[in-house]
């Protein structure tokens, strides 16, 4: 009897006790604009969501959505810095609306291998642009996933500069990108990823540019058969989410999502350069011609007074940019 005695006043208390399991789950919602499942990015943001949720014992819990389902970049990165406790799979390039200085990460030309590329991360200036963003609203979870080696996908080969004279592509919203190639004497045109196929299809555009991975994720090679390895842009991705949210959370909490991010973006990078190679063998299989006789030096010559056309940069940012990368 004493014993079913002390049973019952244990269960008492214990019904008197706060939840703790799924009451304080914070969840999520991590959008991108790519589709394809296969792609790296993808498969890295969902390699993240399980680890931070298993790290942080289901406190936090990260829903990968795909295809833009929330909206394009821009208006997603925009509900972020307004307050939104969203993550967002997205670029420096469109990180610079926010902060100018940003976009000098997605310009053309500006690294030379990943190598170069991680000098720049490890940088004071870098660093100071993580502030900046910080400043903005924004945390940098995951800061340098390489997303891939950029191309120029149209309807036929564009080897030099004068080649693209008149064309107009398709580019994301990024200053730095409309600047690069209207440098380039093209005509930029900007929209959202998801869409790029439709506007190809109907001719609003001739040409767009994106990594191998991304142009056959979104099946661009069914509306244009020439991709010209222009090489214009190592672009790469940025995991942001609102730094209020962030600077809420458990310091453990905190800790998962940086050193995750961290891990992550060497394993995206390495993922990237891995499949590179076999994107392109699909594309040439599905009857794209990929043109490797392009004047990379003509185009670089042609991209070296784009960054004179971005507004709002701070006076010496780019030098500073390069000094990183070659130090």
């Amino acid at each position: 009897m004493r014993l079913f005695k002390m049973l019952a006043t244990a269960a008492a208390i214990a019904l008197t006790l706060p939840a703790i399991s799924h009451a304080d789950t914070k969840k999520l919602r991590f959008t991108t604009s790519q589709v394809n499942p296969d792609e790296p990015i993808v498969r890295a943001m969902k390699t993240f969501a399980e680890r931070v949720s298993t790290r942080t014992e289901g406190r936090l819990e990260l829903e990968v959505l795909t295809g833009d389902q929330l909206g394009p970049q821009k208006k997603v990165n925009e509900m972020i810095a307004s307050g939104a406790t969203l993550v967002s799979a997205t670029d420096y390039g469109q990180l610079s609306t926010f902060v100018p200085d940003v976009g000098v990460i997605a310009g053309p030309y500006v690294f030379k291998d990943v190598a170069a590329a991680d000098k720049l991360f490890a940088a004071p200036v870098f660093k100071d642009m993580e502030a900046e963003l910080e400043a903005k609203g924004f945390k940098v979870l995951m800061p340098s996933g390489l997303f891939g080696l950029r191309h120029v996908i149209g309807p036929k080969a564009y080897r030099t500069p004068a080649d693209m004279a008149g064309v107009t592509i398709r580019v994301p919203s990024s200053p730095v990108m409309v600047a690069t190639f209207t440098a380039f004497g093209a005509r930029p045109t900007e929209l959202p990823w998801g869409d790029v196929y439709n506007a190809l299809q109907s001719n609003v555009v001739d040409a767009a540019e994106a990594p191998f991975g991304s142009a056959a994720g979104a099946k661009l090679q069914e509306t244009r058969k020439v991709i010209s390895k222009t090489g214009h842009q190592m672009m790469f991705t940025a995991w942001v989410t609102n730094k209020s949210f962030f600077d809420g959370l458990d310091p453990a909490d905190q800790q998962a999502l940086l050193e995750e991010g961290q891990t992550i973006a060497k394993e995206l990078t390495a993922m990237t350069l891995e499949t590179d190679e076999r994107y392109a063998k699909d594309l040439q299989a599905q009857g794209v011609e990929i043109v490797g006789d392009v004047d990379v030096a003509a185009f670089q010559d042609a991209a070296k007074n784009a960054f004179d056309a971005v507004p709002g940069l701070t006076p010496g940012i780019v030098d500073k940019v390069r000094a990183a990368v070659a130090n």
